[in-house]
């Protein structure tokens, strides 16, 4: 299985691709570089990874769930 992310700006998919790298998880950029693909089936694994990268890096991103096999990172709604 894998889990799509997509991303807001293209220029964060290679540091992300690294932080879920080193989180454990396994991945690789898409072709337009705003989105990742996850190897795995740990859902809430990679919403964290994503929470802790945007909290890392003082982004107003937060991991949206789409559905079981993707995220998005977005600004907050509201």
């Amino acid at each position: 299985m894998t889990i799509a992310v997509e991303l807001m700006r293209s220029a964060d998919g290679p540091e992300v691709l690294a932080a879920l790298v080193a989180g454990g998880l396994r991945g690789e950029l898409t072709g337009d570089g705003r989105g990742l693909l996850v190897r795995g089936d740990d859902g809430p694994a990679v919403g964290h990874a994503l929470d802790a990268w945007a909290s890392e890096h003082g982004l107003p991103f937060v991991p949206v769930r789409v559905d079981a096999s993707s995220y998005a990172l977005v600004p907050p709604a509201g």
